[in-house]
């Protein structure tokens, strides 16, 4: 492997698109991770159902490695896994797809899609990559077992898919994207298609529920619940505009537009080929379409409440589909079609990409100008008064802005706008741990009724006797 040219083509692509992010910086968990005494916030994770999060920090924890040496660790793993990941992919594939540069963009598509961003903007995301890599290790395996029927190769496959839940769940739809394509080409009867589905949710789905029955021994916050068909109906139908609109992330809207182009030219190389079974194939493409879709959405039905939270790292599979179809016909197709726009795909990908990293470490470096312009004024009136502040309560958080306005960017949310992550950073970057208190009528009458800012100013910030009290703008 080591002597393979592409393994470092890969290794390129991957720091060129995820590069930037060598620079700190930090999600709102990563405060939460840091602040906590001794690192105990690191159960969050084994609460989470990610064991190897849990187990990589807890480590980290116990040898009392630096914060920066904490990121960077995970960072670098990261960097690392997902290079291998997409060798990996790109070795299977090449057994499928002729054109040598065509596979090579096919691999990258599929892994460097517009939702692995947000994946790399958690500390935790080396651990997010083992996850992208054990489902492209268990499509390996369960590739092998389609092809040979060596029994052992799905007893390999197995095994990756529980590295894979156990380390993200975001990812997993990731598999099935993959291996649909397995079964498709595989499958010389009904009576194989059906086993191989079969086979391959198997693969999928006992993972998943011994994840799932992980996170509800040690957090039944996180799912379960009284089920409400309707409201999960609504909830399936709002995040799919969300999803099928690419969450905004690469360019708004012209994702969605390369989405519907891809399956149009699909369409139209299988319509104009010399196959027999353009039905056939017609077919597969919307078994592919709605295979993707639904293991992409499922995640959303063991949530409850009258609104679903739904992200780009929970529906990472999802945009993956548009290189599943292309490596799906690629051999009824003229090359070029697929590559212009995989081309054009990466290369919006990369503009847009670079900018997300660059507002999350503005919006780091502007929490932290905020936080410590308060603790001077915090320390000032312990200086003058005598009094030890200890105590923080918070104005306005419902209704405040949760980003800055002049970033124009709504994936980076600021960790001062949440809680208890707010408390988080205020301890990372001051030194000074505080204790969150209940807002005081009287202060919020006299001080704090009539403000309406539309950014930071001190004069949201009133201390009295040894308590912070802060308005969010």
């Amino acid at each position: 492997m080591f002597k393979d040219k592409k393994l470092y083509l890969f290794l390129g692509v991957v720091v060129l698109f995820f590069g930037f992010l060598y620079r700190i910086n930090f999600s709102v968990d990563t405060y939460l991770l840091f602040a906590s005494p001794n690192y105990s916030y690191v159960r969050e994770y084994l609460g989470a159902g990610r064991i190897f999060t849990w187990l990589l920090f807890y480590v980290m924890g116990l040898i009392k490695i630096p914060h920066i040496a904490m990121y960077l660790v995970s960072y670098i793993l990261g960097i690392v896994l997902l290079t291998i990941a997409i060798y990996e992919l790109n070795k299977i594939l090449d057994k499928y797809i002729d054109n040598k540069f065509l596979s090579i963009l096919i691999s990258i598509s599929i892994l460097i899609n517009p939702f692995i961003i947000e994946l790399w903007l958690f500390i935790e995301s080396g651990i997010m990559m083992l996850s992208i890599l054990g489902c492209v290790e268990a499509f390996k395996y369960f590739d092998k077992y389609l092809e040979k029927k060596k029994k052992k190769n799905l007893l390999y496959s197995f095994i990756w898919m529980l590295v894979a839940a156990f380390s993200y769940q975001g990812t997993l739809a990731l598999f099935i994207a993959l291996s649909i394509f397995s079964v498709l080409y595989r499958s010389k009867k009904f009576t194989d298609f059906i086993v191989n589905n079969v086979i391959m949710g198997l693969i999928y789905g006992l993972p998943t529920l011994g994840n799932y029955i992980l996170i509800r021994l040690f957090s039944n916050n996180r799912v379960g619940g009284s089920f409400n068909i309707s409201n999960t109906i609504s909830n399936i139908i709002h995040s799919t505009k969300i999803i099928i609109g690419g969450f905004g992330l690469v360019f708004r809207g012209a994702i969605t537009i390369l989405l519907v182009a891809s399956i149009t030219l699909v369409i139209y190389y299988i319509l104009k080929s010399k196959s027999k079974k353009k039905g056939i194939s017609i077919l597969s493409v919307i078994y592919i379409i709605l295979m993707i879709y639904i293991f992409t959405i499922l995640p959303i039905i063991p949530q409850t409440g009258e609104r679903i939270a739904v992200y780009p790292r929970t529906c990472y599979a999802f945009f993956s589909m548009i290189g599943v179809l292309f490596l799906f016909a690629n051999k009824k197709a003229n090359y070029k079609g697929f590559m212009l726009i995989l081309l054009v795909l990466l290369g919006m990908e990369f503009l847009s990409f670079t900018r997300i990293e660059g507002n999350r470490y503005r919006v780091n470096q502007l929490d932290r100008e905020i936080i410590l312009e308060i603790e001077d004024k915090v320390k000032e009136y312990e200086k003058d008064t005598g009094i030890t502040v200890s105590k923080l309560a918070i104005y306005n958080l419902k209704d405040s802005a949760k980003f800055y306005d002049r970033l124009d960017d709504r994936l980076n949310v600021s960790a001062i706008k949440e809680r208890p992550s707010g408390l988080a950073a205020y301890t990372f970057f001051a030194r000074r741990r505080l204790e969150y208190t209940k807002e005081d009528k009287e202060v919020y009458e006299q001080f704090f009724k009539n403000i309406d800012d539309d950014e930071f100013d001190i004069n949201q910030v009133i201390i009295i006797d040894d308590t912070i009290h802060w308005y969010l703008y």
